[in-house]
């Protein structure tokens, strides 16, 4: 079997949505273990009957970090940033400066990055292992609730302390870069926020527009392109609110899927692009073909 420490990710994969450009980089695999433990509310024959059915190991969860660079005029934007320093998830994850420069793209020429909630894998990059930012310039936009939740120093003792400690170590040292955004607010040019709560209170999925064209970022609404799609209502160990979680899932996918909008799924399969179709009571994903 492949070692997860080396899996190198494919290279920057072009993307377009009406006349904004940019690409996708990979931060490299997360390692969620067990599906029993992953996933809760069903059977663990039942989970390896649907891994089993799309070629997937059933012995453990791997999943993708899909992060989106975009430009809008003189404004580049990242959207997430990876686990950074952070090795909660495996060896292999962290690759995403690497894979910016390879790119050609330096850090330092981020101006925006969006955060669809302070989990690590999607701030954990927002900062160097001792500390300094690792993108100079940006400015950092997220949920007020989320960052006041997740940087909230009397939950160190709970359940989520791991996610706790890497939002206090990375949002707190940029408060004065971050920028909290408004559920439905276009807080850039062709770029609008939907709160989509449950896995956290103030989740946000991002929808970049130009012309008739748009892109809806799933972020964690999804974790899995064939468990969180088959089966929404399976909750997710991760989630804050499971029962609310699972109604979004439901109800953001049936959107999509009936307005035949393209999605970008953070933790899909590189590069993580297409559009869900209705699937008996699930959904699946339609992946978009590969063009370089």
């Amino acid at each position: 079997m492949l070692e997860l420490s080396k899996h190198r990710p494919a290279p920057a994969y072009p993307v377009a949505v009406g006349d904004v450009h940019g690409c996708i980089l990979s931060d490299g695999p997360l390692d969620l273990g067990l599906p029993e433990k992953a996933f809760l509310g069903e059977t663990k024959q039942h989970m390896e009957q649907a891994l089993t059915s799309h070629f997937l190991p059933t012995d453990r969860i791997v999943v993708e970090q899909n992060v989106l660079f975009f430009s809008l005029g003189n404004t580049n934007v990242l959207v997430e940033t990876g686990v950074g320093s952070f090795r909660g998830f495996g060896e292999g994850a962290g690759q995403l400066v690497d894979n910016l420069r390879a790119a050609g793209i330096e850090p330092a020429r981020i101006d925006a990055i969006l955060c669809s909630h302070p989990h690590p894998d999607h701030v954990g990059g927002l900062c160097k292992a001792d500390g300094q930012p690792t993108f100079p310039n940006a400015s950092i936009y997220l949920a007020e609730h989320d960052f006041a939740y997740w940087t909230d120093e009397a939950l160190l003792d709970s359940w989520a302390a791991a996610a706790i400690r890497v939002a206090r170590a990375t949002l707190l040292p940029l408060r004065e870069r971050l920028i909290f955004i408004q559920d439905g607010e276009e807080f850039l040019p062709g770029v609008k926020a939907h709160f989509t709560p449950g896995h956290t209170a103030e989740h946000i999925c991002f929808e970049v527009s130009s012309g008739n064209d748009s892109l809806f970022l799933l972020g964690d609404v999804a974790h899995h392109a064939v468990m969180s799609l088959e089966s929404p209502l399976l909750n997710f160990a991760a989630d804050l609110a499971p029962s609310t979680a699972a109604r979004t899932r439901t109800r953001v996918f049936s959107t999509l899927a009936d307005e035949r909008t393209r999605v970008l799924g953070y933790h899909f399969p590189w590069p993580g692009l297409g559009h869900l179709a209705r699937q008996g009571e699930g959904f699946r994903l339609v992946p978009d073909s590969i063009r370089w």
